[in-house]
């Protein structure tokens, strides 16, 4: 039996490059002894934290330039995203979504959830040596064809995907598959939860795919900042991490925005509070690093 295995080679791990992040505990859950029980371990807690991630206040203002809804419009995705002037149909509709197919490539966009899909039909050429640099500036310039601004572009990373043939036991050497280009949405610097553009390169250097998550942002109805001290803070992640069962260890805060959808398809942000703890080796598991939402109290 034959099957390929494919992993990514890069300095960080794969869900910090994704921009995974843990699902929030049920609201429900121990809603009436949750107090008592935050109040019984504070006697007993014991965490470090590294608040220099949180130590710069957000403005609480956007950029002026954002990308614009019409960017999700079919011929900014072809002439912007994708750079081909061929002819497309449409493959498929559903909703809001949309599938559109030429010789070369097939796209799908859905402008409610701000998602874009690019694939290219015709097979990557050859290997050829590449330049990581050139691979990632020649990425950000595409989507900034597209339309995203560069102050909405936060942390970038170039990887690259690997491929491993196994077959009764044995498993060939990794051959190079693919070179792929990590863009993190930030806004003032500040990570956007969930939203990313991956740009995907073959062996020879040619532009293979893009999977984008990038919804335009409304101009009103967002809360980008907070009047809490960083010792307020604290303790409010403190009460967190206890509710999660959590009594000890290095916490590392830092700030994220949270994405909510608005009544007229747009989308506004919601200031929070990553508190992130470490991974756990020992002799017998590993604990996966863990990272828990903190709440507080954001404001326009």
């Amino acid at each position: 039996m034959k099957t390929q295995l494919i992993r990514f080679l890069t300095a960080l791990p794969l869900t910090a490059l994704l921009g995974c992040d843990t699902a929030a505990p049920l609201a429900e859950e121990g809603q009436d002894t949750a107090p008592a029980q935050v109040a019984q371990a504070a006697t007993t807690v014991s965490f470090a934290f590294d608040s220099s991630g949180i130590a710069a206040l957000p403005s609480g203002a956007l950029p002026t330039q954002l990308l614009p809804a019409s960017a999700f419009n079919e011929a900014m995705v072809q002439r912007g995203l994708i750079g081909t002037s061929e002819s497309f149909t449409v493959a498929e509709e559903l909703g809001t979504r949309r599938d559109l197919e030429s010789p070369s490539w097939r796209f799908e966009r859905d402008i409610s959830s701000g998602r874009v899909l690019v694939l290219n039909k015709v097979e990557s050429g050859p290997a050829t040596p590449q330049e990581p640099g050139v691979l990632q500036r020649n990425s950000v310039a595409r989507l900034q064809r597209w339309g995203i601004p560069s102050g909405e572009i936060g942390e970038i990373r170039q990887v690259q995907s690997f491929l491993q043939n196994e077959e009764v036991g044995e498993v060939s050497p990794a051959e190079l598959h693919r070179h792929k280009t990590f863009v993190l949405r930030a806004i003032n610097g500040i990570r956007v939860q969930g939203h990313r553009a991956v740009v995907t390169h073959g062996v020879d250097g040619g532009f293979q795919r893009a999977l984008i998550r990038w919804p335009a942002l409304a101009r009103e109805g967002h809360l980008l900042r907070t009047r809490l001290s960083t010792a307020e803070i604290e303790r409010k992640a403190t009460e967190a991490l206890v509710a999660e069962g959590l009594t000890t260890g290095r916490v590392r805060l830092s700030w994220k925005y949270v994405p909510r959808q608005l009544t007229d398809g747009t989308w506004a942000l919601t200031l929070q509070v990553n508190a992130s703890l470490p991974s756990v080796n020992t002799d017998t598991h590993t604990e996966e690093p863990r990272v828990i939402d903190v709440d507080v109290n954001a404001v326009p």
